[in-house]
């Protein structure tokens, strides 16, 4: 039966697609956003998975259903994507979700959450299918749809209750469906959908002004009680404060310490698995504020003073008070975290102690190794504890969330901020089983130094923890200072000192070592060794491999050694990953093999070299877009200008590329020349120009991502083309295998990295369009 087909789309089928795709994207971000705090980091993931499985489905659907014509089939799709992005979103908000142990409840959440995405995919290849003159033309509009999500998704975040994000997103849905609606020329179906759109956006407008019309019911570790005094969300983050007891907060408080105040404090928690407390502060009294000069995270005071001080994350302001406490000369507070900042200097300024008004206190939104890349100040501290806790810990830097802090150049910028006898001291987590986190740590402070021309890096390296006082060894936390110049024999004992009368255990000084492995870590000869040797991958990270806390080797997988004694949160993010990469490999394989069997004309009409080129092209741009994405992150000097501007520019010029397509498709043969040509330039062009102004950075990177964006937005509608030469071909199911191995992908890209490097991802994507042109 013949595909029925209209030659000529009409002005509103390419509204209707552009706010489709717009939605689109715009649901997959809210979702990350969401999930982030009602899961594990790792599980975030699956927003994006989700979400171009629904796409592949989608294009599976529109071959094996029934054919209509094409603006019916557009109208329809369009209205299920509106009304089941609502109506699909509330439904999981109460189901009880926690993916470590009520495996099937979180299973339907995803199954429920999973059908909007299938609806929008049936949208998408209905357009770009049943148009065939016009593919080009109508792929630049989906692209484009998508760039403007891209953006738009910021400010929405930044000013509406994420949940209440996700309904006006069904309204703009609704309105894609409108306009499809208006090319059927179907009044009666105009109307009704005109209606939903309005109920739709009221429903908004009440959720809007109550933020409670509809929140989330679960978060990490149970149900979400609400309450508290304030809650925040935003593009990076939801932030909820509440009362917090009297009692003195720090991980890292010597035993020894007994309370002589009562402590006025605010629990501050970002996305339900970070804490930080706000200390309250009359702005002159220091005396309640005693206990934080009994914290592991404050050793570096004792070693300099009337110093400034750098303080990488400000959370609720406890290091800025230490060092205040301390009589510090000047803090200098970087907070990536806009709403953070506006708790300390908005709602909470006078509890805080009205940190901005002072003087000797500066408080800046920026990130904080762009910032002090960019800075002419040397300071004499530079201090971060525990800024990535339990939650970013969490993710296993398996949501876009490489740490651009804990690089091999990110400790040389910093080192070369400090002033002759300055320290940079970072404080984290350490696991009495299996301290590999201290020792890569370690490992950083180590090729760092030899980087900046240090001979003997152990006589610039103390280490000191406050053991975990319960049975798991899991909550101990371990300070390092690293000093420009050797530490001397004054400071090595005042160390030694204070940490045998706070009841603190000394892991490396020049002198000491609790480890053998820590004085191998710390010395020219032996990390090479240690590197080979540890179960676990101890190796400094550096900016092709910026994930700290992944330590697992692909080649150690199968060793039951490497699992011993391991961060079991990291674990789990492993695990997630590989079987979420086995998941959506089945189902996608199930996408495309289905309508081989089920549908003759499938069979009859696919040609082997062009399933090989649409599957190429699916699985190359992906791997193009996070490898460009992670290459460029650091650069950029925030992840949402990271996000924004590599996803932003990339789906513009490829959207351009798309509509140019029939002029320039016969050059498609540049894209791997330029892509190799970013590879291999990139690194030389950030490194040159990472202190340069943020509009700037900005503009080099579009300019290096424009080029290969441009070429690679042709490689749909060029296959498109090849394909109509054919009769009866199987468009819709080409575009089908195109997004199931877009699924594949978007998580195999992360795999590649986290085990191989961002390059390697790079290369993989250069390698899949060398074999697309192949085939093609």
């Amino acid at each position: 039966m013949a595909t029925p087909t209209q030659s000529d789309p009409s002005r509103f089928t390419y509204i209707g697609l552009f706010l489709t795709t717009l939605s689109l994207l715009q649901l997959e971000l809210f979702l990350t956003r969401i999930f982030s705090v009602t899961m594990w980091y790792h599980f975030a993931f699956m927003a994006i998975s989700l979400a171009m499985f629904g796409l592949a489905a989608g294009a599976v659907l529109v071959e094996v259903l029934p054919k209509r014509a094409a603006p019916e089939m557009l109208t329809r799709s369009a209205l299920l994507f509106a009304i089941s992005s609502a109506v699909c979103f509330v439904a999981q908000l109460y189901i009880p979700v926690n993916p470590d142990q009520e495996i099937f409840s979180t299973a339907a959440a995803f199954t429920i959450i999973a059908v909007p995405f299938v609806f929008a995919g049936m949208v998408v290849c209905v357009a770009l299918t049943r148009y065939p003159r016009h593919t080009g033309a109508l792929y630049a509009a989906d692209l484009a749809g998508s760039a403007a999500g891209c953006v738009l998704t910021i400010p929405i975040l930044n000013h509406i209750h994420a949940p209440t994000a996700v309904l006006f997103n069904a309204g703009i849905a609704a309105v894609a469906a409108f306009a499809f609606s208006l090319e059927g020329k179907s009044r009666p179906r105009s109307t009704w959908v005109s209606a939903l759109l309005c109920v739709l956006l009221l429903g908004v407008g009440v959720a809007n002004l109550s933020s409670r019309f509809v929140d989330i019911r679960w978060i990490k570790g149970g149900k979400n009680w609400g309450g508290g005094l304030y809650e925040k969300w935003n593009a990076l983050s939801r932030i909820f404060v509440r009362q917090n007891d009297d009692q003195p907060f720090g991980w890292g408080l010597s035993p020894t310490y007994t309370a002589k105040h009562k402590v006025d404090q605010l629990y501050l928690n970002i996305d339900s698995g970070a804490a930080t407390v706000i200390t309250k502060f009359d702005g002159s009294n220091f005396a309640p504020l005693e206990h934080l000069k009994y914290d592991v995270t404050a050793m570096v005071h004792y070693l300099r003073h009337d110093a400034s001080v750098l303080v990488i994350g400000v959370g609720g302001g406890r290091d800025i008070l230490t060092a205040l406490t301390f009589g510090q000369k000047h803090v200098t507070g970087v907070e990536i975290n806009p709403d953070i900042i506006g708790v300390l200097n908005g709602k909470f300024a006078d509890y805080a102690g009205n940190l901005e008004k002072r003087s000797d206190v500066t408080l800046v939104h920026d990130e904080a190794r762009s910032y002090a890349a960019r800075s002419n100040q040397q300071f004499d501290i530079i201090q971060a504890s525990l800024i990535d806790t339990w939650a970013a810990t969490s993710a296993g830097a398996y949501v876009l969330t490489e740490n651009g802090l804990y690089t091999k150049e990110a400790w040389i910028t910093f080192l070369n901020h400090l002033t002759p006898d300055g320290i940079l001291t970072m404080s984290r987590w350490y696991y009495e089983t299996q301290p590999a986190e201290s020792l890569r740590l370690t490992g950083l402070a180590t090729e760092s130094l030899i980087a900046v021309g240090v001979d003997d890096p152990r006589k610039h390296i103390m280490i000191v923890r406050k053991k975990d006082s319960g049975e798991t060894g899991q909550y101990s936390v371990a300070t390092i200072l690293v000093c420009r110049r050797p530490f001397t024999d004054e400071e090595i004992q005042r160390i030694s000192d204070l940490s045998t009368s706070m009841g603190f255990v000394p892991v490396l000084t020049p002198k000491y070592a609790e480890l053998p492995e820590f004085a191998a870590v710390a010395s020219r000869t032996g990390y090479a060794e240690l590197i080979r040797t540890y179960p676990l991958n101890i190796e400094a990270p550096t900016d092709d491999t910026p994930f700290f806390f992944h330590m697992l080797r692909a080649r150690d997988l199968l060793k039951a050694s490497t699992y011993e004694g391991m961060n079991e949160i990291n674990l789990k993010a492993v695990k997630v990953l590989g079987t979420l990469l086995a998941i959506v490999t089945v189902l996608s394989l199930v996408a495309i093999v289905m309508p081989l069997a089920f549908r003759k004309h499938v069979r009859e009409g696919q040609r082997t070299s062009l399933m090989i080129y649409f599957a190429a092209i699916g699985l190359a741009f992906m791997m193009v877009e996070i490898g460009q994405l992670e290459r460029l992150i650091v650069f950029l000097g925030h992840p949402i200008y990271g996000l924004t501007v590599v996803l932003f520019v990339l789906l513009l010029a490829s959207s351009l590329g798309s509509l140019m397509s029939d002029r320039f498709g016969k050059y498609i043969w540049l894209l791997p020349l330029l892509l190799i040509a970013f590879v291999a330039g990139s690194p030389a062009v950030t490194n040159r120009f990472v202190s340069e102004s943020t509009w700037l950075r900005i503009t080099i990177s579009a300019a290096m991502l424009f080029p290969s964006g441009f070429f690679m937005g042709m490689a749909f509608p060029v296959g498109m083309k090849k394909a109509r030469l054919q009769d009866g071909a199987p468009t819709a199911w080409y575009w089908g295998i195109n997004g199931a191995f877009s699924v594949i992908s978007s998580v195999l890209a992360v795999v590649v990295a986290v085990f191989w490097g961002v390059t390697a991802t790079l290369l993989v994507g250069v390698a899949s369009y060398v074999v697309a042109l192949i085939a093609l």
